[in-house]
C-alpha cells in the first residue's frame, strides 16, 4: 500500500493535474516522512469504500439463499426481523443510503401493522 500511495502522490503532482489539484490534503508531509509514520496513517485512515449489503437476502422460504421474507421476518425464527441493507437480494447500482432508509420505513410499517 505504501508504494501505491507514493505512486498516487507522484501522479497527482504531475504537470497534467496542476489545473485540477490545488493541494494534497492527506497524507500530510509528516505522515509521509517515514514508513512507520505512513503505516500509522494507513492503519488509522484506510477504510473500505463499498456499501455493505446483500448478506441476508430477501426471498421466499423455498429459496435456500434467502434469509428473510418480504416483511423482513427471518425464515425459521419467531419474532426476529432484519430491516437494513443486508436484505437486498442484489447490490443496487447507486448509493445505498436512501434505499436502506426506505427498507427501514417499510419494515416499520409492517411491524406497526400499518400495511
Amino acid at each position: 500500500m505504501r508504494e501505491g500511495i507514493h505512486r498516487a502522490i507522484r501522479l497527482g503532482e504531475h504537470e497534467s493535474f496542476k489545473d485540477i489539484i490545488e493541494e494534497r490534503i492527506e497524507p500530510t508531509d509528516s505522515e509521509l516522512a517515514s514508513d512507520d509514520a505512513l503505516d500509522d496513517w494507513m492503519m488509522r485512515d484506510a477504510t473500505t469504500g463499498h456499501h455493505i449489503s446483500c448478506t441476508c437476502k430477501m426471498g421466499p422460504a423455498s429459496d435456500p439463499m434467502a434469509v428473510v421474507d418480504q416483511h423482513g421476518r427471518v425464515h425459521g425464527m419467531e419474532g426476529l426481523r432484519v430491516a437494513d441493507a443486508s436484505v437486498m437480494p442484489d447490490c443496487i447500482r447507486a448509493n445505498t443510503n436512501v434505499t436502506t432508509m426506505m427498507i427501514g420505513e417499510r419494515m416499520a410499517d409492517f411491524i406497526a401493522g400499518r400495511v
